[in-house]
């Protein structure tokens, strides 16, 4: 249990030092619920996936079947859920008929999936797409001239993505005010 020894003091310090602020830290990629040993010490679920991208790329399908498993079995923990990282990367300009890795049109699709999900799931309190821009990073066979999980480009130009999530924005502004 060295991941409870080390997070326990962790998180009774921070609520020493700042009562009233909720405390958390990120559960990344695929630590499950039924192993996480140090949920109890914290206020909110924060949790970072990429089902549909790193796992199981090119089936939404049972990225949506999978992302929701996990989600309603964090739900039972009773705290909230922050999705603090999703979304997949899109070569600018890369265009398909079939939504296919890499192309703008997966990008988009894999996102109304979570969004979906996240919808379903009354447990999710917020959700933070990973990333706003491209960005450099060091070459490798996952990286294709820099991160490209962007919803715009490095240059600031929209991927089809953004108009997506201005959309979801937009109708939550709308939703919010009835």
């Amino acid at each position: 249990m060295l991941g409870r020894d080390y997070f326990a003091p962790l998180a009774a310090e921070a609520r020493r030092l700042d009562p009233p602020r909720p405390v958390a830290y990120v559960n990344a990629l695929m630590g499950k619920p039924d192993q996480c040993v140090v949920t109890d010490l914290f206020d909110v679920v924060l949790l970072s996936r990429y089902y549909g991208w790193y796992f199981g790329p090119d089936d939404l399908a049972t990225a949506e079947t999978e992302l929701e498993a996990e989600l309603r079995q964090w739900a039972a923990h009773d705290k909230p859920i922050v999705i603090t990282e999703y979304g997949s990367d899109a070569y600018p300009g890369l265009r398909s008929v079939v939504p296919s890795p890499w192309t703008e049109e997966y990008q988009t699709e894999l996102l109304d999936v979570y969004h979906r999900v996240f919808d379903r799931v009354d447990a999710v309190a917020g959700e933070q797409v990973w990333n706003f821009a491209d960005f450099a990073t060091a070459p490798g066979v996952f990286r294709v001239d820099g991160n490209k999980k962007g919803v715009f480009t490095r240059e600031r130009r929209p991927k089809s993505a953004a108009f997506s999530l201005r959309a979801r924005w937009r109708k939550a502004d709308v939703d919010s005010t009835d």
